[in-house]
Parts: C-alpha cells; structure tokens; sequence
C-alpha cells in the first residue's frame, strides 16, 4: 500500500513541480479535503508519511527528519465533487508558491 501510495504522490510531483528543489528547512501544511466527514481525522492525516517519503524520493526535499522539515499543519476541508489534499511547502523565511497545488 504504501509503495502505490507513494507512487501515486510522486506522479503528482512530477507533473506539477517540474524539478523543484527546496532547500531544507521546511514547513509544511497539508489541506486535506474529503468526500464527507466519515473518517476520523488522524485516519486522513496519516497519510502524510507517504507524500514526505515521496517528496525526498523525487528529490524535492533532501531529507524529511528533524533538520529539515520544521513542522507541519494539517487542516480538513470537505469537498464531496473533487477529494484531494493540497501540500504547500514553505522553506523557512520564504514561500514557495508553484502555481495550482498538486492533487492526489
């Protein structure tokens, strides 16, 4: 599960951050936006270890532990037509900000 997991995030890397490398440290917060509301949260949130794992595999990040990633956020969005999470990374003192956010 984890390995489709992960492949699923990074064709979504691929396809919307066009070989973007952040420079380490990093924050990041996750919008997850859900078909309704049947799943507990951290249910939801749990997945985030795929798409950091994903992102040091694509080689956006160099690393995902303490040094390099800050901290995270997680907000929770229902959204019943188009379910997705939204990952925006900001390196610490400047925001990225690649265009449309990249679904998964």
């Amino acid at each position: 599960m984890k390995r489709q997991a992960e492949h699923v995030v990074q064709h979504a890397i691929m396809s919307s951050m066009h070989g973007i490398r952040v420079k380490s440290p990093v924050r990041i917060q996750y919008t997850w936006y859900e078909p309704n509301r049947k799943r507990d949260k951290d249910n939801i949130a749990f997945a985030k270890k795929f798409i950091q794992d994903a992102l040091v595999k694509s080689r956006v990040l160099k690393n995902d532990g303490w040094n390099d990633i800050d901290g995270f956020s997680d907000d929770f969005r229902v959204d019943k037509k188009r379910p997705r999470v939204e990952v925006r990374i900001e390196e610490i003192g400047e925001e990225l900000n690649h265009g449309d956010a990249a679904d998964v």
